[in-house]
């Protein structure tokens, strides 16, 4: 299997048409197809289904396409740092949706005291980032426990509660016991690891709506259709609503920057390192 085959194949997932992925890679449909029908009888599978409306990917497609995604990637990421040896360096970081505002700080200084390293950032769950790291598509990630930290080198940026955003006050303290009786919509993310605390006190929640964008929730809870449950660092999201902590110490979360630890780090990410701790170190 060449690049070039991977890169033709994308196309056509992405477009749905081997004609208008031909046209698009400047070639014309019968070499295309050509070396489809070739990576097909490589691999023994078939990737394609034929459609009136063109073509979609069978299961087979779907997995190859996750990982020519993540090659593809990689091979980009390393010809842009081997052309920048010795000009710029790069670093390349991921970042989830629940720790922007974490990072954000760290960055700042980071990039005040280094403004010649330029940065590649990924965006991403902490389970997509983790297999980014593990791969050696980027250096470093912040990630948010419950993790797998297998492989990983970790420090802790910051410990945060979970609160509850409502579009209206809710109970003061609020226990799980209350929160219990209203309508919640949980970010997938922490789907498992609050529903754990609620059944420690044999208790079930009324789950409304799960979702796989934290911001999603936050959208819901605006409309006043149910209570959303997240990390208290993303209280800045959150204007227009009333916040509560909910006092119960299970439901506590961790902000971690993780690296490899067979990996030996670039000078960037040493320098990055050594201020994250600098940070930590004076609040």
């Amino acid at each position: 299997m060449e690049l070039k085959q991977m890169e033709y194949f994308k196309e056509i997932a992405d477009t749905g048409s081997i004609n208008e992925a031909a046209r698009r890679l400047h070639m014309s449909q019968p070499p295309l197809s050509y070396q489809m029908h070739q990576l097909e009888e490589e691999l023994g599978v078939r990737l394609f289904e034929r459609t009136k409306k063109g073509v979609s990917l069978t299961a087979a497609g779907k997995l190859l396409y996750q990982h020519t995604e993540r090659i593809l990637d990689y091979v980009r990421s390393a010809a842009i740092e081997v052309s920048n040896a010795g000009k710029k360096q790069i670093l390349r970081i991921g970042i989830t949706p629940t720790t922007v505002t974490v990072m954000m700080p760290h960055i700042v200084r980071f990039s005040k005291k280094n403004p010649h390293i330029r940065f590649q950032v990924h965006d991403g769950s902490t389970f997509t980032l983790s297999g980014l790291i593990t791969e050696g598509i980027i250096e470093v990630s912040a990630v948010r426990t419950p993790v797998n930290l297998d492989g990983l080198n970790s420090i802790s940026l910051q410990r945060d509660a979970m609160v509850a955003a409502s579009s209206v006050p809710l109970e003061s303290p609020l226990t799980l016991r209350a929160l219990a009786e209203h309508p919640l919509i949980l970010y997938r993310r922490y789907e498992r690891f609050i529903l754990d605390a609620f059944a420690s006190f044999h208790l079930s929640p009324n789950v409304l709506c799960l979702c796989d964008d934290a911001r999603d929730a936050l959208l819901w809870a605006r409309n006043g259709l149910a209570v959303a449950v997240f990390p208290a660092s993303m209280a800045s999201w959150c204007d227009g609503l009333y916040l509560q902590d909910i006092e119960e110490e299970s439901l506590k979360t961790e902000t971690l920057l993780v690296w490899k630890k067979d990996r030996h780090p670039s000078d960037a990410l040493k320098e990055f390192l050594s201020i994250c701790r600098e940070g930590l170190s004076v609040s």
